[in-house]
């Protein structure tokens, strides 16, 4: 694939993501609306679980237009006329290398910010639960314990509302890795997620080593680009599934 090809189709990817600032949002007249609720102690109050879901949206919506800013960036630093004439798989050799790094990288977190949110949505829609070790009774999953690798694991109870999108997402997150193919590369989510972690927790995959602490060639940049970019239509597209059954539930529950 050209050059121009490649920004043409990373774009267009891109693109195929939107948010709409008006959805979970309730009008009272013209121009007021509700701002926020706050229930009781062990009381739900009138519209709290529609706030719970403006909260995510407007999360995501502020989480979309920060990776928009980074995807743009990384494929300007990426396609520059540096970075294509002298990469070089040992050293950074320019100022535009760098910085292309800096915005995938942005991008490669924010993006696994983005599952986490998905599994978030699930939790909340269909009210998952886990059994509490004191008590042995069953009890809600708490915001901090949700695990989007736990969440849509089809083995596990927490999918047991949603077992056929749970082998869906699995299946994806587990996917064998292929980037022989045209188009979407396979196991997407399975490379971002291991240069995150390794990022994290050793050191990072855009540096060249050799150290008995760790051997490594960095790719080029537009690697990792179209893989993080890949990954975050996927999960976009899995968070918009889940958002049109929520509005669907929250219209139903108004009428």
């Amino acid at each position: 694939m050209s050059e121009n090809k490649e920004v043409e189709y990373l774009k267009k990817k891109i693109s195929e993501v939107s948010y709409n600032s008006e959805r979970f949002k309730l009008h009272f007249g013209e121009d007021r609306f509700l701002f926020g609720v706050i229930s009781p102690k062990d009381d739900e109050a009138p519209f709290s679980k529609l706030m719970k879901y403006k909260t995510i949206y407007d999360t995501l919506i502020d989480l979309d237009w920060k990776l928009k800013i980074s995807f743009e960036k990384g494929i300007k630093y990426t396609y520059s006329k540096p970075v294509q004439d002298n990469f070089s798989i040992v050293h950074i050799n320019s100022k535009e290398e760098k910085l292309a790094y800096y915005y995938i990288e942005n991008a490669l977190f924010r993006t696994s910010s983005l599952w986490d949110m998905l599994a978030q949505l699930y939790c909340l829609f269909y009210q998952i639960k886990k059994i509490d070790e004191k008590t042995k009774n069953e009890v809600l999953i708490q915001q901090n314990e949700v695990y989007y690798k736990k969440i849509f694991n089809p083995k596990l109870s927490f999918s047991n509302k949603f077992k056929d999108k749970a082998i869906n997402i699995y299946n994806y997150l587990y996917q064998e890795d292929d980037t022989s193919i045209e188009g979407e590369w396979k196991g997407n989510h399975q490379c971002t997620n291991k240069c995150r972690n390794k990022m994290t927790h050793r050191n990072s995959p855009n540096i060249s080593v050799i150290s008995d602490y760790d051997l490594n060639f960095k790719s080029h940049p537009s690697v990792l680009l179209k893989r993080i970019i890949e990954d975050y239509v996927v999960v976009s597209k899995y968070i918009n599934e889940i958002l049109d059954e929520i509005e669907k539930q929250m219209i139903s529950n108004i009428e």
